[in-house]
C-alpha cells in the first residue's frame, strides 16, 4: 500500500513541474491583453517555444507567477525594448503558451 500511495505521489509530482528553459532575446513586441497578461514576441526565434508565432506569455496563477510579479516583469520589459537591452526569460515548455515566470536584463 504505501508503495501505490508514492508511486501516485510521484506521478502527481512529476504534472505539477513546469519544464523550464531560459532563452535570451531582444524584444520585438509586447502585447498586453485585457485582463492583465501580457505576451512578449522576440525578435529571435526560440526553438524551445513550441507555438507557431512565437508567443510567450505571462499570466498570473500560470507558472508561479503573481498580480505583483507580472507587474513588475511588464515595467523590466519597457525599460529592456525602450533601452535595445536583451532580456533572458524563464519560461515554462510544458505548454504551448511558453509561460513565463521569471526574467533579467543584462547592463
Amino acid at each position: 500500500m504505501v508503495k501505490i500511495g508514492i508511486l501516485i505521489l510521484s506521478l502527481i509530482s512529476s504534472y505539477a513541474v513546469a519544464d523550464e528553459v531560459w532563452f535570451t532575446g531582444s524584444i520585438k513586441k509586447l502585447y498586453p491583453l485585457g485582463y492583465g497578461a501580457f505576451v512578449v514576441i522576440f525578435k529571435e526565434q526560440n526553438a524551445a517555444c513550441k507555438n507557431e508565432v512565437q508567443y510567450h506569455y505571462a499570466v498570473v496563477n500560470q507558472n508561479r507567477v503573481t498580480k505583483e510579479g507580472i507587474q513588475i516583469m511588464y515595467s523590466t520589459l519597457l525599460m529592456a525594448a525602450t533601452t535595445g537591452k536583451k532580456v533572458n526569460i524563464a519560461f515554462d515548455t510544458s505548454s504551448t503558451r511558453c509561460y513565463i515566470n521569471r526574467l533579467s536584463v543584462a547592463f
